[in-house]
């Protein structure tokens, strides 16, 4: 590329004006064509500086497109949630500004000859940029970008006519300028990575004359009738109404198209539950364009929201572009697995936040049936904080939500993403954007968007009373708060706390304005809710259960799909899942980017299983000698699931006989009675569907008599043994071992190190200081981490050993007293035998109450170090007191590595619930049985609960050389306090006594 490339203009700040961009077409539909486009994908020539202006670029290298150059070597990611990485200048960004200048050659195709000699136009398309571009060809000014997740196009026909100036017969060069800060990062403040690129597509069109430059279309269903509607209007490049021919063989139907629709008879609907699309085609004499269309109709009806007649509610996720190799840059193959796992995971909705997605994205909600709420590229979030990082709503007056210098380019956003995604059905709301305070600018785009599309209703969270808005919708509501909305009735209290939200905005708002609001009038939606950030999100069963009762509550969206850890490594040479802070940031907010429903490379958590159960579309209730089975489906019968029940803790399976359940309806089927602790009830699909395969299960729940369950486990009474003292101190019980303090030190041949009772556990995300229930400062701060063992007393009371002791803590006269009183039986040869113990632990009377514990339980270490693990309990996934949906008590097998949950942040994890026994096995010497007929939670690790608590990193612990055992008798729930509520009180641990007992005894295979 011999032609030198644009010099610096220190005149023309593009990156700072208001309106934001130049020289863009206006936005028009995604559409798949017959006409000629050439990809510019691939290997770019890229130089990089410091300034916008481009004064300070460096040597020319390679870089990759699509793709964000803090990935590929140059700069670095930042991750911030709410403030802004910049100062707060508007409508000004620092002269020290990370600059990507992008070249390479354009080579029209000799093809292209005969259609651009008769009129046709050459578009250059970019799918994304962030934060803003200033595009050459040959040196002259093209345009400038504006919105990174929007389309832009540019008519670039008379540039590629002109004299070719880059060196070679019919080549030109194209420079793009892309800088990170500019006039958009105010509106783009999206708890995202902050990374900055050509990160989606660019491509070369050839637009023929005649041809369809825009199409709208709208497939409408009359649910009373059965019968469905097409409109197909298309327009040519000036934007005059084109005559052009509709095709869809499936309906036998060929139509002029035009403004009025035609009507086509019965159709078979389009909805999340059957996605059936119809393949379209329409065409003039130079172009052909298809799509696939779904007649669905989507109505606001009072307080209820419907999908072709029928009440839906949303069993959601909000997701991001995230992928821990490119980033936010496209990934095909990412858009098509996550819409597989959240259909094998029984979700139904998707909120695209804080922007359009990939189309590729919608195009798989359309095939495989996902309701999608398209969400604008627009966040703000950055005005709300102080100086202090505290969210006053200081800056809300000056923000983009209340200036009009932002009004013409964010209406021009909403117009344009709206035109781009309308013709898919997927899509059944439209919302602005996120958390950017409410003013005259969003009720204009709100009133933009409806003027673009009236077929679907409009969402926006920030407008609190639902005043410009059709559909009322919160965020992170309490389960209580969220009843008083199904209720219809707020509290004063609730309402002193929505006047106090929108004052945050700087807006009047005058008292009782939330008494009768029309918010209560209209459907409710809980946009974000149950915060999944590490080893959460508790109470998705009471916020489901909700949406039963109260018919105005339509579900919500989890917050949110996928941890955005990076791949790196760690000074220690680790291989780590990155977040902020771990690329030098100086501002960052730390691994709150990690708060999905999977892991950075998409394996599912123990938080989206749980969802899998509280989501899905069939309830099961089981009970002695019946099941209830809730049909939640709004528009399918159950005829294509699989129905089995099992009487032996799913050692086998019958087929159940699933009578007709319609849609809504609730039926008790009857279950064969039997002797066993348990009935379990599974149902699975009886054929692919979609991105489910056949024999998928769907959901599965049990019944467990605790009583039967404990006769079941309990051993028979062998001969009982007395314990015997040694001249140094140390005590034996039957195969039992303990030193001169009284802490259990081995069972039989097997050494046991550091047993004892523990009333810690590593916090969880929702735990630590930047949440508002900042526990595991409290614990630390009392040393509740580095309780002290004092030994009390060692007795034998005939054949049961007897040792007292107080666990203290630092400082403080908080503690606990333990009892434990061991006894054991002997086994059928020498040196065997077992060991149980009943514990009894009794916090301090003058604990605070409002202080709860993090577990009570008991901790020991194997340096025999075994590696497997059979369990009888509750499974396969972990459960704390307020998730584990869709665990069943049964008996499961894992190796100790697949017992961990590689949280990016650890921290505790792998619990099993009500674990009646398990077996360890492998390793440098006999495996342990443990036998807990009150059914114990269970943890096995590599590592101590220390150790798990210290790391920072998934990616830097490694095993001790030992195998940690944790059984817990009582667990504090995990809650959503790092952005939800906390834990609801029943799963609230406070300090009271807990007795508890197991069985140890050792196992010779």
């Amino acid at each position: 590329m011999s032609t030198p490339q644009p010099l610096a203009d220190p005149t023309d700040r593009w990156w700072e004006e208001l309106p934001a961009g130049r020289n863009r077409l206006r936005g028009r539909a995604h559409l798949h064509s017959d006409a000629r486009e050439l990809s510019l994908d691939g290997t770019w020539d890229f130089r990089y500086g410091t300034r916008a202006d481009g004064s300070d670029l460096g040597e020319s290298a390679e870089i990759e497109v699509p793709g964000l150059w803090q990935l590929q070597g140059y700069g670095a990611p930042q991750y911030t949630n709410v403030i802004y990485p910049i100062p707060r200048d508007v409508p000004h960004v620092p002269d020290e500004n990370a600059t990507g200048h992008y070249s390479r050659t354009l080579t029209i195709p000799a093809d292209w000859a005969g259609e651009l000699s008769g009129g046709a136009r050459v578009l250059l398309r970019f799918q994304g940029v962030d934060s803003a571009a200033k595009i050459w060809i040959d040196g002259t000014e093209i345009g400038v970008t504006a919105g990174s997740r929007l389309t832009q196009e540019f008519d670039v026909t008379e540039a590629l006519a002109a004299p070719s100036a880059a060196g070679g017969k019919g080549e030109h060069r194209l420079d793009v300028r892309v800088v990170q800060w500019s006039v958009n990062t105010y509106v783009e403040d999206q708890d995202m990575w902050w990374a900055s690129g050509i990160f989606r597509s660019v491509d070369l069109l050839l637009r023929p004359t005649g041809g369809i430059h825009d199409l709208v279309t709208v497939a409408d269903f009359d649910p009373a009738t059965g019968a469905g509607t097409l409109r197909a209007t298309a327009y040519d490049f000036g934007g005059a109404e084109l005559p052009a021919t509709v095709e869809v063989p499936g309906l036998d139907l060929v139509s002029p198209t035009g403004a009025d629709p035609i009507a086509v008879g019965a159709v078979r609907p389009w909805s999340a539950e059957d996605p059936h699309l119809y393949d379209v085609t329409v065409r003039t004499d130079s172009e052909t364009v298809t799509l696939r269309a779904g007649f669905r109709r989507v109505e606001v009806d009072g307080e209820i929201f419907r999908v072709n007649g029928e009440r839906i509610v949303f069993r959601g996720v909000n997701r991001h572009e995230a992928d821990p190799v490119v980033g936010r840059a496209q990934q095909p193959a990412n858009q098509d697995l996550d819409v597989a796992l959240m259909k094998q995971h029984n979700l139904n909705a998707v909120r695209t936040s804080h922007y359009p997605p990939h189309q590729r994205f919608l195009e798989v909600c359309d095939e495989a049936g996902l309701y999608v709420i398209c969400e604008g590229d627009f966040e703000t979030h950055g005005f709300h904080a102080d100086s202090t990082w505290g969210e006053d709503g200081s800056g809300a007056a000056e923000g983009p939500a209340q200036n009009p210098l932002f009004e013409e380019s964010l209406v021009e956003r909403s117009e344009r993403f709206v035109r781009r995604d309308r013709n898919h059905a997927s899509i059944i709301m439209w919302s602005i954007g996120n958390e950017a305070a409410s003013g005259p600018v969003t009720e204009a785009m709100v009133a933009q968007v409806r003027a673009t599309d009236d077929t679907r209703p409009v969402i926006y969270e920030q407008d609190y009373a639902a005043e410009y808005v059709d559909v009322f919708s919160l965020m992170y509501s309490t389960v209580d708060e969220s009843e008083q909305i199904g209720k219809r009735d707020l509290s004063p209290e609730y309402q002193d706390k929505l006047t106090r939200m929108l004052r945050s905005f700087a807006l009047e708002v005058p008292e009782g304005h939330f008494a009768n609001p029309p918010a209560l009038s209209k459907p409710f939606l809980w946009i974000e809710y149950a915060h999944a950030m590490g080893n959460g999100s508790g109470s998705l069963q009471e916020y489901m259960e909700l949406t039963e009762q109260y018919p105005a509550l339509h579900g919500g969206f989890i917050w949110e799909w996928i941890d955005h850890g990076l791949e790196t490594t760690d000074a220690e040479g680790n291989r780590i899942y990155g977040y902020g802070g771990d690329f030098g940031e100086r501002l960052h907010d730390g691994n709150f980017v990690a708060d999905g429903l999977v892991l950075p490379d998409r394996t599912p958590s123990p938080a989206l299983l749980d969802a899998k159960h509280h989501y899905s579309p069939v309830g099961l209730v089981v009970s002695p000698g019946s099941v209830r089975i809730t049909n939640r489906y709004a528009f399918c019968d159950l005829t294509h699931l699989r129905a089995e029940v099992s009487l032996d803790a799913q050692a086998s399976w019958q087929e159940l006989e699933l009578p007709a359940i319609a849609p809504g309806e609730a039926l008790d089927v009857a279950l064969p009675v039997h002797d066993g602790a348990s009935t379990t009830v599974r149902l699975s699909t009886r054929e692919a569907q979609g991105p489910v395969p056949a024999g998928h299960l769907i959901v599965a729940a049990d019944h467990v008599d605790a009583e039967r369950r404990r006769a079941e486990v309990t051993p028979s009474a062998g001969t009982p043994l007395t314990p015997e003292q040694a001249e140094d101190g140390t005590w034996a019980l039957g195969p039992a071992r303990f030193d001169d303090l009284g802490r259990l030190v081995g069972v039989g041949e097997l050494a046991i190190e550091q047993a004892g009772v523990d009333l810690y556990r590593a916090p969880v995300d929702n735990e630590r200081a930047r949440t508002h229930y900042p526990l595991e400062a409290r614990w630390k701060r009392i040393g509740l981490d580095v309780a002290r063992r004092r030994l009390v007393e060692i007795t034998a009371d005939g054949a049961t050993l007897v040792v007292r002791s107080r666990l203290g803590l630092d400082g403080s006269a908080l503690g606990a007293d333990v009892t434990e009183r061991w006894s054991a039986e002997a086994g059928s040869s020498e040196g065997s035998g077992s060991v149980g113990v009943e514990v009894t632990v009794s916090p301090s009377a003058i604990w605070p109450e409002d202080l709860p514990l993090p577990r009570i339980g008991w901790t020991f270490a194997l340096p025999s170090a075994p590696d497997q693990v059979e369990y009888t309990g509750y499974g396969p996934h972990e459960s704390y007191p307020d998730t584990g949906g869709g665990t069943t008590f049964a008996t499961w097998s894992s190796s100790l590595e697949d017992f961990q949950v590689p949280y990016v942040f650890p921290q505790e994890n792998g619990n099993r619930a009500d674990v009646v026994r398990a077996a360890l096995r492998g390793g440098s010497g006999g495996g342990l049985e443990l036998q807990a007929p009150d059914g114990l939670g269970l943890a096995v690790r590599p590592w101590s609960s220390a150790e798990l608590d210290a790391t920072a990193h998934d990616g830097a612990l490694h095993p001790d050389g030992r195998t940690w055992v944790t059984l817990s008798s009582a667990l504090q729930g995990v809650g959503s306090a790092a952005c939800g509520p906390i834990p609801l009180p029943q799963y609230v641990l406070s300090a009271r006594e807990e007795t508890f007992s197991f069985r140890l005894s050792t196992l010779l295979d």
